[in-house]
C-alpha cells in the first residue's frame, strides 16, 4: 500500500461554564500519516514429512544399490549403499583428463566417460582442482601422497589379497648423475609446485611435470627445464613453451636447482614412501580411516583433518568386505529429511554393513553417486542457475564400477 499523509485543521470550541466565565479554544491537529505495509516475512517451508524407506534394486548382476530413510538419535536419515562382487566387477579410477591436473568435472560425467553404471566421488582437492592426495592408475602416478593421509590401493584380480586400506605416506625422488659419474638426490614436488603436505610453493629446488600434467609447459621467469627422455637429459631451455615428453618428464629448475642441474646428464625420478603399498597398481588418498579389520577406528587427528571436515554432515566412504567385495556408501545431508553422519558415526554404520576396512571419502556438497546415469542421492548444494536443482560439485577423480 502506498504511503500518503493528510492534512487537515479542526477547530474546537469548549465552554467552560464556571463563575460566568466562557473561554474559546482553538487547536491545529496533528499531522496524520499512514504508516507504509509492513515487508511481508516469507513462512518457512515446512519440512517434508518423514518417510522411513528401506528398498534395495539390483543394478546388474552382482551390483546391487540400496536406499535407507530412517530416524536416528539426531534427526531423519537417507543414505545409499552399492555392493559389488569383485569377482564380477572392476573398481577403477577416473580422472577427468588424462593430460590436464587441474581439470575438474562432475561425477556424472566421469560415470559416462567411463561407462560405468555406477560412479561415486573420490578425493580431495583444491580450489585450483588438482587432486590433493595420492593418485596412481594403472601403475603411473598422477599425483603424491598428502602427509600420511589414509589410501586405498588395489588391483582387480579375482584371487588373493586385493585390496589394502591404510596409512601412505611418501614423496618423489628426484636422482641426477653428474658428469664425474656421482648422484645426488632432492625430494621433488609431483605434477606441481608444491611439495606433498606444504601450502608454499618451490621456489628454491625442482619440480617434476608428466603427461598426466599438462601437454606442454610455458618456462616462467628465473626457470630451467630440462627435457628427460627415458633417463637422459636431451636438452635444457630457459624461455618459451616446451612439450611434456610422453616417454619421459620435464624437470623445472629454480634458484638453485638451477647450477645442480648444469652438471647433470641423466634423471630419474622414483616413488620414496612405502613400498609395500606403492605394490597396487591403483591408489587414491583420501582419508581419515574409519574402519579397520571390522571395528570402528578413525584417525582423523593423527591425519590433521580440519573441524569442518570433522562436523556432521554429507558423507562419501569406500571400503569391502572379508570377502573383499565392494562397499559404497553415501549419506546426504545438511538438508531438512537428512541431518547428515559425524565420521565417527559413519564407521559405524560402515561396520554395521559388512565393511571390514572402509576409508572416507571427499564429502559435503561433493557427495556424487550415480546410478544409471543418474544422481541417487540428492547433493547439499543447490544450481544457482536453477535452485530447484541440486549442484552437482566438479571433483578431480571419482571411483567408478565397471564389469570385468
Amino acid at each position: 500500500m502506498p504511503s500518503f499523509r493528510l492534512f487537515t485543521s479542526l477547530t474546537i470550541v469548549g465552554i467552560l461554564l464556571s463563575g460566568g466565565f466562557v473561554a474559546s479554544l482553538q487547536v491545529s491537529a496533528q499531522q496524520l500519516s499512514v504508516p507504509e505495509a509492513p515487508t511481508m516475512v516469507p513462512v518457512p517451508t515446512p519440512a517434508p514429512p518423514f518417510v522411513p524407506f528401506d528398498t534395495a534394486k539390483q543394478v546388474q548382476t552382482g551390483l546391487w544399490m540400496r536406499r535407507v530413510s530412517v530416524q536416528s538419535p539426531n534427526g531423519p536419515l537417507r543414505y545409499f549403499v552399492v555392493s559389488a562382487d569383485r569377482q564380477l566387477w572392476n573398481l577403477n579410477l577416473q580422472i577427468p583428463n588424462a593430460t590436464d591436473a587441474l581439470k575438474k568435472r562432475a561425477v556424472r560425467g566421469l560415470a559416462n566417460d567411463a561407462k560405468a553404471p555406477v560412479a561415486i566421488n573420490g578425493g580431495f582437492f583444491a580450489y585450483g582442482g588438482a587432486a590433493v592426495g595420492a593418485v596412481k592408475i594403472s601403475g603411473k602416478w598422477q599425483r603424491m601422497p598428502w602427509k600420511n593421509r589414509t589410501a586405498l590401493g588395489w588391483n582387480n584380480l579375482s584371487k588373493g589379497n586385493a585390496a589394502q586400506i591404510g596409512a601412505f605416506p611418501g614423496t618423489a625422488k628426484l636422482f641426477l648423475k653428474l658428469q664425474d659419474g656421482k648422484f645426488r638426490s632432492f625430494e621433488v614436488p609431483y605434477n606441481g609446485f608444491t611439495l606433498a603436505g606444504a601450502k608454499a610453493p618451490v621456489l628454491d629446488g625442482f619440480a617434476v611435470l608428466t603427461p598426466f600434467f599438462a601437454p606442454k609447459y610455458l618456462i616462467k621467469t628465473n626457470e630451467i627445464v630440462a627435457i628427460v627422455r627415458g633417463n637422459d637429459i636431451i636438452s635444457a631451455a630457459s624461455t618459451g613453451e616446451v612439450e611434456i615428453p610422453k616417454d619421459g618428464f620435464l624437470l623445472i629448475a629454480r634458484g638453485s636447482g638451477m647450477s645442480d642441474l648444469s652438471g647433470a646428464t641423466k634423471a630419474s625420478v622414483e616413488f620414496n614412501g612405502d613400498k609395500n603399498f606403492d605394490k597396487w597398481p591403483h591408489i587414491l588418498g583420501a582419508g581419515p580411516r574409519l574402519v579397520e579389520n571390522g571395528v570402528v577406528k578413525t584417525t582423523e587427528i593423527e591425519e590433521e583433518f580440519r573441524p569442518d571436515v570433522l562436523a556432521r554432515g554429507p558423507r562419501s566412504a569406500i571400503g569391502f568386505d572379508r570377502n573383499g567385495n565392494w562397499i559404497m556408501l553415501a549419506v546426504d545431508g545438511r538438508q531438512a529429511n537428512s541431518v547428515g553422519l559425524s565420521l565417527p558415526d559413519t564407521a559405524a554404520l560402515l561396520v554395521q554393513l559388512g565393511a571390514y576396512q572402509a576409508m572416507n571419502l571427499d564429502g559435503g556438497s561433493s557427495t556424487q553417486l550415480i546410478v544409471n546415469g543418474e544422481l541417487a542421492n540428492n547433493p547439499s548444494g543447490f544450481d544457482p542457475v536453477n535452485p530447484t536443482r541440486p549442484r552437482e560439485v566438479m571433483v578431480s577423480n571419482a571411483l567408478v564400477f565397471v564389469g570385468k
